[in-house]
C-alpha cells in the first residue's frame, strides 16, 4: 500500500512538473509573438503619427493594446492560447505597453527642438531631478521614489530650485523630460537603480542636458568610469560601494485596511451587488491614504497564499479596521478584536446583516446606502474611536448566543441517547 501510494505521488509530481514546464514554455512562445507584435504595432504607430499629432501617451498606449488584444484572441496565440487565458494576457498587456510608451517616447524625445537660449529670464541654478521614475515604461520602485525624495530634500537644504520629471505612471507629480526646455537648468540629476549609458534613452538624456552639470547619485554601474556624469555617486560599481540613500528616508506609517470581498452569492438570485460593492471599494481604496491588504477565506487556491485559518487570523490582527461584504470576514474580524465596516451586498439585507444583528456589531452599511463617501467616513470613524467598547460589548454577545447553541446542542444528543430514542 505504501509503495502504490509512493508511486501515485511520484507520478503526480512528474505531472506538475510537466504541467509547469508546459506553461513556461508556452509564455515564452508568447513572449517571443508578444515582441512581433510590439515590432509591427509599434512601428505602425510612429509611422502614422507626428509630433504635430500630439496624441496623448496613455491614449496611444491604450490604442496599441486593444490592437495587440485582437491580435492575442486570434490564431496568432493558438499555441500559447490556453495557459495565457489563466495567466498570460495581463502580464501580456503590460509588456506591450511597456515596450511602446518606451518607443514613443525616443520617437519624441529624438525630434525635439535643442535647447531654446533666447531668454533673459533663465534660472542659473535650477535643477532637475530624474531617474527611471521619469522614462514612460521605465518602471519606478517606491526605493526609486523615496532616494528621488532624500536628494530632493538635499537640494532644498541647499537653496537650490529643482522640478522632478515624471513618468506620472508611477504616482509622482512633475514635468515630462520631453516637454522641458534643457536650458532652464543648470544641473541635471539622474536618481537611484542601473544605469545603462549604452542604452538609448541615457544616452539622448546625456546629450539633451549636455550642457549641465551631469550628477548621478545612488546608481549601480556595472562597467568602471563616469558613465557620462560629471559626478557620480554610485551606490556600487566595480571599485565602491554606499548604503542606498533611501535608507535615511523617514515615513510616516499609514493605517492599515484589511479588504475581504466575496465576488458572487448566487443563492440571493438577482438581489447579488457585488460588482458594485467591488467597484465602490476600489473607488474608496484609490484615494485614501490607507495600506490596503487583500485576504481570502478560500482555501483550495487561496489568492494570497494562505494555507490555513490560523495562518488568516494571523494576518487579520496586522490590519487596524476590515472592510468586507463576508459574513466569516465579519465573524472573524471581531473575533480578534479588530473593528469591521461591515458591508451588506444583497439588497434588502442578507445574512451579513443578520450576523451583525446577532453579535450585536453597529458598524453596517446597506448596499442601498454605500458610496465611496459613506465608505470612506465610516472607516475614518472606526480609526478615531477605536470601537473598544463595542468590541467587548460584541464579544459578550456572540459568547452568550454561542452558550446557547452549545445547551441546544447537548439536548440533543442527550435525547437522542435515552433508551427510548434507540
Amino acid at each position: 500500500m505504501e509503495k502504490q501510494t509512493e508511486t501515485i505521488r511520484v507520478v503526480a509530481t512528474h505531472r506538475e512538473e510537466d504541467q509547469t514546464q508546459a506553461m513556461e514554455k508556452a509564455i515564452a512562445r508568447a513572449d517571443i509573438k508578444a515582441q512581433k507584435v510590439a515590432d509591427s504595432l509599434g512601428v505602425r504607430l510612429l509611422e502614422r503619427v507626428s509630433l504635430e499629432t500630439k496624441m496623448d501617451l496613455d491614449a496611444a498606449a491604450k490604442t496599441v493594446t486593444a490592437r495587440a488584444e485582437a491580435v492575442y484572441r486570434t490564431s496568432a496565440f493558438s499555441q500559447a492560447r490556453l495557459d495565457l487565458r489563466l495567466v498570460g494576457w495581463e502580464n501580456l498587456k503590460q509588456f506591450l505597453r511597456k515596450e511602446l510608451v518606451a518607443r514613443w517616447f525616443q520617437f519624441r524625445f529624438k525630434r525635439l527642438p535643442g535647447p531654446e537660449t533666447d531668454s533673459a529670464a533663465r534660472p542659473a541654478r535650477r535643477a532637475l531631478v530624474t531617474g527611471h521614475f521619469s522614462i514612460p515604461g521605465g518602471g519606478g520602485t517606491f526605493g526609486d521614489i523615496e532616494a528621488q525624495e532624500k536628494v530632493c530634500e538635499w537640494l532644498s537644504e541647499s537653496g537650490i530650485p529643482f522640478d522632478v520629471a515624471s513618468n506620472f505612471e508611477d504616482g509622482i507629480d512633475g514635468v515630462r523630460l520631453e516637454q522641458v526646455n534643457p536650458a532652464d537648468y543648470a544641473i541635471f540629476v539622474f536618481v537611484c537603480g542601473p544605469w545603462y549609458p549604452e542604452r538609448s534613452i541615457p544616452a539622448l538624456l546625456l546629450q539633451r542636458f549636455e550642457h549641465c552639470l551631469k550628477i548621478g547619485v545612488n546608481l549601480t554601474i556595472a562597467q568602471p568610469g563616469q558613465a557620462g556624469f560629471d559626478f557620480l555617486l554610485a551606490r556600487d560599481n566595480p571599485s565602491e560601494i554606499r548604503a542606498d540613500i533611501a535608507f535615511g528616508k523617514k515615513v510616516e506609517a499609514l493605517p492599515v485596511v484589511g479588504v475581504l470581498l466575496v465576488e458572487r452569492q448566487a443563492a440571493y438570485g438577482s438581489r447579488q451587488r457585488h460588482l458594485y460593492v467591488r467597484q465602490i471599494f476600489e473607488e474608496y481604496l484609490q484615494t485614501a491614504q490607507v495600506v490596503p491588504i487583500w485576504l481570502d477565506t478560500i482555501i483550495y487556491g487561496n489568492k494570497v497564499g494562505l494555507q490555513s485559518g490560523r495562518q488568516f487570523e494571523s494576518l487579520l490582527r496586522k490590519v487596524d479596521v476590515l472592510i468586507t461584504n463576508r459574513l466569516h470576514g465579519l465573524v472573524l474580524g471581531l473575533k480578534n478584536s479588530v473593528p469591521v465596516v461591515a458591508v451588506d451586498s444583497i439588497a434588502g439585507g442578507g445574512k451579513v446583516t443578520a450576523q451583525a444583528k446577532a453579535l450585536g456589531w453597529p458598524v453596517l452599511i446597506p448596499v442601498e446606502e454605500l458610496d465611496a463617501e459613506k465608505l470612506a467616513e465610516t472607516v475614518q470613524m472606526c480609526f478615531e474611536r477605536g470601537m473598544v467598547p463595542e468590541l467587548e460589548q460584541t464579544r459578550q454577545q456572540g459568547l452568550a448566543s454561542i452558550d446557547r447553541t452549545r445547551a441546544e446542542f447537548e439536548k440533543i444528543l442527550q435525547d437522542f441517547n435515552r433508551p427510548e430514542s434507540l
